[in-house]
């Protein structure tokens, strides 16, 4: 269970923005994309009460709750929230500092292609896994192209291409900022009984 700390007007100033959307059990969600990467961000979402599952750790906060997924909980152990002054216009300035964001779970001189095969592996394809489909990293070249090969439901589908450019491909110019050039896809394309779409 990680732990995080939410001062008393921070606490003050979720409870007020939670009341004026006027929903039950609405919560607040702290969020963490990209771990593990050059290109981590964490974030803070409005999270209604349907949207809460089994694999969310709880922490009850005066009058709300917040929630994080566990499976990126290691990555805000610790995350402090605050508010303060913004000191030129004296706005109310939400802050969020996460010590754990930059957490690495491989080790510092792990190649581009270790780095980018374990982002594929635990990222992009389990997103693919909902139309039965998978994708795996099958080279990178030295000036950053990477090669990557579909199956199951993604092989022979007619998506295949939107999906590799603004899915994978954004997913990982986010995650790689200005390491990769592209992503091709290197799969034999045949309509199987396992295909989507």
């Amino acid at each position: 269970m990680s732990k995080i700390s939410v001062s008393e007007k921070a606490q003050e100033y979720f409870l007020n923005i939670i009341s004026k959307q006027k929903m039950e059990g609405l919560a607040i969600r702290l969020t963490a994309t990209n771990v593990g990467t050059p290109g981590v961000q964490c974030g803070i979402l409005y999270c209604p009460k349907e949207y809460i599952t089994s694999n969310d750790e709880h922490f009850q906060m005066k009058g709300f709750e917040i929630v994080i997924d566990s499976s990126v909980s290691e990555y805000l152990d610790g995350s402090v929230i605050d508010l303060t002054k913004n000191e030129e216009d004296g706005e109310d300035l939400l802050t969020f500092h996460a010590p754990n964001l930059n957490k690495q779970d491989l080790p510092p001189d792990a190649t581009l292609f270790d780095r980018l095969k374990r982002f594929i592996d635990v990222t992009v394809s389990p997103s693919l896994a909902s139309h039965g489909g998978a994708v795996s990293l099958v080279d990178v070249t030295e000036d950053g192209i990477v090669k990557v090969k579909f199956t199951g439901g993604c092989l022979g589908c007619s998506m295949v291409g939107i999906t590799l450019k603004e899915g994978i491909q954004t997913q990982l110019n986010q995650a790689f900022p200005g390491q990769i050039k592209d992503v091709v896809d290197v799969t034999e394309h045949e309509v199987t009984d396992e295909t989507f779409g």
